[in-house]
């Protein structure tokens, strides 16, 4: 049996699907989606939903993810050891690399926009949709891709602002300390990064 800090390496991975929280289980700051689960328990998903990720890459884009993979595995391992052994500063990887991912999505948005607003032609080219001919099925193309751009750009903020309030959660449990805020006192920055 392989020990990494004095815990088997498959603890690391089965602790993915283990889903009970001992410490402020109820309060509202560290609950998302609208109460019904709690952000610890869905940035395991998320790390689930990343090594899926890394499935897919490794099938479909071999052998350019050699280029990548190794950094890949090391962000997911530093973040499962964090999470294993509940310690902040360990997910700070995971958070900065889902803000960098953000940013990078909306600056690839925004140019999509602008190419969407100003030729419609070449808009449409991007996504091999250039074919049609009738003005309603291409606005009606054109309105459903950028739906699906700002959806896909909501539910990646959203993955920051788990990975932060998880962070949060992790320091708050080592410092002892319970935090209950009232969300009418928050101010502008803690209500925008306290998940939905």
């Amino acid at each position: 049996m392989v020990l990494f800090d004095k815990v088997p390496i498959q603890e690391y991975f089965t602790n993915l699907f283990n889903y009970d929280v001992e410490y402020e289980e109820t309060n509202p700051n560290y609950r998302c989606l609208r109460g019904a689960f709690h952000v610890v328990n869905v940035m395991k998903f998320f790390m689930v939903l990343e090594f899926i990720t890394i499935f897919i890459y490794v099938l479909t884009a071999f052998p350019y993810f050699l280029l990548w993979i190794g950094f890949h595995l090391l962000y997911i391992f530093v973040t499962l050891y964090g999470l294993k052994k509940e310690r902040h500063r360990f997910l700070w990887p995971a958070v900065i690399l889902a803000g960098i991912i953000f940013l990078l999505w909306s600056i690839v948005a925004v140019i999509k926009f602008l190419i969407g607003m100003f030729n419609t032609d070449y808009f449409l080219k991007l996504y091999g949709q250039g074919h049609h001919e009738d003005f309603w099925t291409r606005m009606l193309i054109v309105l459903i891709i950028k739906a699906v751009v700002l959806l896909t750009g909501a539910i990646i903020f959203w993955r920051v602002s788990v990975f932060h309030t998880t962070r949060k959660y992790f320091e708050a449990k080592a410092d002892g300390e319970i935090v209950v805020t009232n969300p009418d006192e928050a101010t502008g920055l803690d209500k925008l990064m306290q998940p939905v």
